[in-house]
């Protein structure tokens, strides 16, 4: 199957679960090629929100990375700014749920950066909940679901590298099976 844009994979590690009060802390992701979903380039960065060393060290634990390796990593804005160079918004976003869109846009309006991707994205939770409509799984369509249906291991589940890498290989095999 062919697209017509190319895939922009991405993910995030948060502080919470509310995009206008919790943070990103750490942003990745992966472009994959519109004809035949290969990977075309990726982005990982950790992001500090505070100066306070008791935060950073709360959030190296949760990110299981060394303190002075997150203390030394960049504020929002310059991840922000780094993903936009990175990847025009002549592409497709993709994510594995909406709140990962919205908590991107709120990144990108904190930084005062402008969010132009396309306002149409595809959502890897609903096009499972699809798969599993049709292929009979009787569960309902998590991560987990589909790193077991297809017999994928997660070695690190607070990498969100690690993970954005799976959700892309999840979505070929949907595709190739689809």
């Amino acid at each position: 199957m062919k697209f017509i844009k190319d895939l922009l994979f991405f993910e995030i590690q948060t502080t919470g679960l509310e995009p206008d009060k919790d943070y990103i802390i750490q942003l990745s992701a992966l472009l994959l090629d519109k004809d035949n979903l290969l990977e075309k380039g990726n982005y990982n960065c950790h992001v500090r929100v505070s100066f306070l060393d008791g935060v950073i060290r709360d959030h190296s634990q949760k990110l299981h990375i060394e303190f002075d390796q997150l203390k030394k990593s960049p504020k929002i804005y310059d991840a922000v700014k780094q993903f936009r160079q990175k990847f025009e918004p002549d592409l497709l976003l993709c994510t594995h749920n909406i709140n990962n869109l919205l908590f991107l846009r709120a990144a990108f309006k904190r930084s005062s950066i402008k969010f132009d991707y396309d306002p149409h994205v595809l959502e890897l939770w609903t096009l499972g909940y699809i798969y599993t409509l049709n292929y009979g799984l009787r569960k309902m369509p998590t991560f987990s679901t589909f790193l077991d249906h297809f017999r994928l291991a997660q070695q690190r589940p607070w990498d969100s590298m690690e993970k954005v890498r799976l959700e892309a290989e999840v979505f070929r095999k949907i595709i190739k099976e689809a």
